[in-house]
This record gives C-alpha cells, structure tokens and sequence, in this order.
C-alpha cells in the first residue's frame, strides 16, 4: 500500500471513529402541570409495590400471583421485549466489519466442439477443469454519519420503552384482576341477598295463602305478593348467571386451563365487609410522582426512539463508504492449494451517493418526523390522561366511605320501614301496597350496597394503578452507549413473582 492509500484509509478510519449524529436533540416535551396534589388523608404506612398485598386477604394476593405468572396477554408483553432485544442485538452487529468464509472444488468439462479447442501432440483434447479455491472476505460499512449508531440507539429506546410498557401491562393485569374478585365478591354478596329475599318471600307466600283462604286477604293482594317471590327468584337466576360469567372472566385473566375454566370455580376469600378499605396515601403527592407511571415513562422513550430515527433518515442524505477486503487461495490442483503461487487478495474502498431517488429520501425524512411528532401528541395525551385518572381515583376514593356509610345507614332503614309496614298491614292500619313498596326498596338498596363496597375497594385499585402501583420505581436509561438488553430482560424476568 502506498503512502496516499495509507493516509486515506487512516482519515476514513477517523472519520469513522469520531463520526457525528445528526439526530436532534432530545428534550423532553414541556407541559403545565400542578406542583401538587390536593390535599389527602395521609396514613403512616406506605404504598407497596406489591398493593394487593395490603387487603390481607390471601385468596386474592393468590390470584394476582397466579395472573403474573401465567396471563397469556402478559406472555405476548413479554416476547415482544424479548423481540425487541433481537432487533436491537441485529442493529449493534451492523457497527462491526463483517467476515464471511468461502471454500470451493469445482470440476467441470468443456465440449470437444468447443471453437479453438487444441491438441496436444497426438493426445486427445484436455477437456477437464478443476478449481479449489478457499477465501475470507470481510467489509465495513463506515458510519460517518451516524446512521447506524442512530439505528441502534433508535432500538435501543424501543427495547427500553417496551420493557417499561410490560410493567405497565403488569400493573394493569394485576389491577384487573383485583377489581374482578372484588366484582366477584359483590356479586356473590348480590346472590346472597336475593336467595335470603326469596326464601323470606316464599315463607310469607304461605302465611298469605293461608290468610287469602280464610278470607283475610283479597286475591289482589295475593297476585302481588306471587308476583314478588318470582321477582326474587329472578334476581337469584341472573346474579347466578353474572357470578359464573365472572368466574369465567377472572379465570381467564389468572391463565386457568380451559379444562379448569370449565370444570373448576373461583376460591373465595375475605367478605367484602371484611377487606380493609382505609386509603394509604401521602398527603400533596408531588406531580413529579406521575413521571414515574410506566406508561409514561414507555411514552417518552418512544419520543426518544423516534427523535434518533430521524438521523437514521437524514443520513440517507449522505454517501455510504465500505472498505473490503479479501484473502484466499485458488489453484486447479489441491495439492497446491496453499502454495505461495496460489495466494490471492484484493483490497478496496467503494462509496456510493444517492443522486436521483424520486423523492424517497425526502419523504422517508418527513415519515420520521411525523413519526416523532405523533409519539410527542401520544406523552401528551398520557400525561393528561395520567392526572385525569388521579383526580378520578382520588375523588372517588374520598367520597367512598361516605357513599358506603349511607347505604348502610339506608338499608338499616328501609329494613325498619319494611317491619313496620308489614306490622300495620297485619294490623290493618294499612294496604298491601305500603308492604310491597318497603320490601322492594329494601332490596333495590341491599344490592347497591353490596355494588357500593365493591367500588369503595375498586377505588383503592384504581388510586394504586393512577399512581403507577406506588412510587418504588425502577429508572432505566437510554442512549449511546448501549444498555445491557441481556440484563433488562433479566430485570423484566426477576419481577415475576415465579422466579423469586
């Protein structure tokens, strides 16, 4: 090689080395948000990562269990990260010279019709060829522009973002799956009620038959007690048609089997009375603590992935140079294959420059764009959509002990008023009608407090989802250089609960 050749191929070698990025630069997308919270009732303990846990009840810390380990939707979370690790893992191969080897025996023989063919004294034509040839190649596209680079970080904050979404798709599971038992709950508390309320219903039935045969009560009245007891019994009938649909639903959410989806049924733990219901929250929550929902945090590494694939694209702009090389041997004898006389190489330098594209470049530069400028719009909405679940969640868990409480204090009242009715009706201070309007408040408002304390509990799910499932988050960081995706897949795999 001559002194130029050496001195291009070290200033290609710089250039290579300290090439430059033409991504922009990242900034993190600026909205208005509250310095705090509103004021809530703050309580000594804590929220835990592992929320459910703090319902002390073992059957539903079980379900949830169950549903980390073995949700198919939270299967598919999952390989799509492990997806996004071999995507990344085939960027960063691209930034390394590639090597390729070649071996070759070829044997081949030429027509005896062949135009020129020559003798060789008296010997026939010489119509056979042999070839043996063995060789390495290697090339190295330089990225002077950083348009690899760009790739690999680009997927790098993909892999991030989708390993942050699948703690999202946790949370979210294990959410689901705590408001499924406690609709569960609700409903078996709802079945209860309505068995109670028919029994009750068909032993008066009798008492007024009996009262309607000695010509106590008119037949009316006996139609309209009938008419009340199959009310009853229809209520029973569609709650057990909810409660099977639901122990279906949370089956399915816990990854039964669709045998045990079939054939088996749902534990049942504490009663819904019996759960606690207090809120463990601090009091003037910073807005901070939202930046640290994996949803959001999935949404802003997506803004960053987008942000370096635009300099994948401009740099589409710019010629692409590779240097080649090539070593081997080539001989139509083996024996002499590796010979001195055999050996073979080639070196070189190859650029290419688009020059007429048609636009592509230029479109595939305002494709990446547009990309970026839609996952700004999409942090965005999540970070409204983020502070409008909190307001939500808090507003309702506040007014769910006062919701709770006067349902009770209904219930206790219209069970007074249907007492008392059914006492002046046997008393004759009144009609029939005054007993059946108190039975069927009393169990219209026994149902809803049975809907009420399940949302009181759902309520508490829904602050601990809004709050990203506590404030004991994990960072992750992205860029050039590279994140170890081998240890973020492990750290996704440790927080099963299975593999502790």
């Amino acid at each position: 090689m001559n002194n130029l050749g050496r001195a291009s191929l070290c200033l290609l070698l710089a250039l290579s080395l300290g090439a430059c990025s033409l991504a922009p630069r990242y900034e993190r997308p600026q909205q208005d948000l509250p310095p705090q919270w509103k004021q809530v009732q703050a309580a000594p303990a804590p929220l835990e990562s592992t929320w459910w846990e703090r319902f002390n009840d073992p059957v539903l810390t079980m379900l949830v269990q169950d549903a980390l380990k073995h949700n198919m939707e939270l299967e598919t979370s999952l390989a799509n990260v492990e997806a996004a690790a071999a995507k990344l893992g085939m960027a960063n191969a691209a930034l390394l010279p590639s090597l390729s080897g070649t071996a070759l025996n070829q044997q081949a023989a030429s027509s005896e019709r062949t135009p020129g063919a020559v003798r060789t004294g008296l010997d026939p034509i010489d119509r056979g060829h042999y070839t043996n040839q063995g060789q390495l190649t290697a090339s190295w596209e330089l990225d002077l522009w950083g348009k690899r680079r760009n790739q690999s970080t680009m997927l790098t904050d993909m892999l991030i973002s989708s390993a942050i979404g699948h703690q999202a798709s946790r949370l979210e599971l294990a959410g689901q799956t705590a408001q499924a038992y406690f609709s569960l709950r609700a409903l078996d508390m709802q079945l209860d009620t309505a068995r109670r309320t028919l029994k009750t219903r068909e032993d008066g039935l009798k008492i007024y038959e009996s009262r309607y045969r000695a010509g106590e009560m008119t037949q009316l009245d006996l139609m309209r007690v009938r008419a009340e007891v199959e009310s009853a019994r229809q209520q029973m009938h569609t709650t057990l048609v909810a409660v099977e649909q639901a122990e279906a639903a949370l089956a399915v959410l816990v990854g039964r089997s669709p045998r045990e989806i079939m054939e088996s049924s749902i534990v049942r733990g504490k009663g819904l009375a019996a759960l606690p219901a207090v809120p463990v929250l601090p009091a003037g929550l910073p807005s901070d603590l939202l930046r640290r929902r994996p949803d959001i945090q999935a949404a802003e590494y997506l803004i960053m992935a987008y942000n370096a694939n635009i300099g994948v694209a401009r740099a589409e702009f710019f010629p692409t140079i590779s240097l080649t090389g090539m070593l081997g041997t080539a001989s139509s004898a083996l024996a002499s294959l590796f010979t001195g006389p055999a050996a073979m190489w080639s070196k070189g330098v190859s650029a290419s420059l688009p020059i007429f594209d048609g636009g592509y470049n230029w479109n595939n530069l305002k494709s990446a764009e547009a990309q970026k400028k839609a996952a700004v719009a999409a942090y965005r909405l999540t970070v409204q959509k983020a502070f409008r679940d909190i307001r939500s969640a808090l507003a309702a868990q506040r007014e769910a002990d006062a919701i709770v409480a006067s349902n009770e204090r209904q219930v206790a009242s219209l069970r007074r008023a249907a007492e008392v009715a059914r006492l002046q009706y046997s008393n004759g201070y009144t009609d029939y009608l005054s007993v059946l309007d108190a039975e069927r408040q009393l169990f219209s408002a026994e149902l809803s407090l049975a809907t009420a304390m399940s949302s009181r509990l759902s309520g508490i799910v829904d602050v601990c989802m809004a709050l990203g499932g506590g404030w004991e988050s994990r960072e992750f960081s992205a860029g050039f250089p590279l994140v170890n995706q081998e240890k973020l897949l492990r750290d996704v795999e440790t927080a099963r609960p299975d593999s502790k």
